[in-house]
């Protein structure tokens, strides 16, 4: 499943792409496997767990009809989760150069036109968090900011995307090292509303790292 921020990504192949994830795989597999274990007991078992509720009184009585069909229907939903894991969110991100593995910061609507888009994204390129700070966030909205690092590589990545009609476009990824990514590495989803810290500024301005 592709998500507006993702858009940024896609649109760079020679710097990042798209692959399976083998834990992803594996924990998918396993909940569809046991979902479908559940749900050969819970119906090969209906009458047995029927039977079983019936003996319920007091505060668990009101459960009677609900134990063998809420095990069926969980069993079930479980299997259609593992697959639905298995299929669209067995997948991350990785850079080309390294195969070092993304991992998203933030992700979050911004409250401005799409005609600003490009001025925000600018700020970010500057990689000083003095500048790009306070970002715009919002609840909703029709441009779509996200921000991914490569924590072993010490690199981050800043896209931005801007809703065309149905569809989302993105402008170009911004990629942010050295100083800029120290700072930008410090930040967090709660951060991006506020202006910058003298600690994220610290990591901007840290002399032993080139500018």
């Amino acid at each position: 499943m592709t998500e507006p921020q993702e858009q940024p990504l896609y649109a760079a192949p020679q710097e990042v792409r798209r692959v399976r994830s083998g834990g992803r795989m594996i924990g998918a597999i396993v909940m569809a496997g046991v979902g479908a274990v559940a749900l050969v007991l819970s119906l090969g078992l209906y009458d047995a767990l029927v039977e079983l509720s019936s003996d319920y009184e007091g505060r668990r009585s009101g459960m009677r009809g609900l134990v063998a069909p809420g095990a069926v229907f969980f069993s079930a939903a479980a299997v259609i989760g593992g697959l639905v894991w298995f299929f669209a969110w067995s997948y991350r991100w990785e850079r080309v150069e390294t195969g070092s593995r993304l991992t998203q910061q933030a992700s979050s609507y911004l409250g401005i036109p799409p005609q600003e888009a490009t001025a925000v994204l600018e700020r970010f390129r500057t990689g000083d968090p003095r500048i790009y700070l306070p970002v715009p966030v919002a609840r909703s909205g029709t441009v779509v900011l996200g921000v991914w690092l490569a924590r072993s590589d010490a690199v981050a990545y800043v896209g931005i995307a801007v809703r065309s009609g149905r569809e989302w476009q993105a402008l170009p990824l911004t990629i942010l090292r050295d100083n800029a990514y120290a700072a930008i590495s410090r930040l967090s989803i709660d951060h991006y509303g506020a202006r910058a810290s003298q600690t994220v500024v610290n990591g901007f301005l840290d002399p032993f790292l080139r500018n």
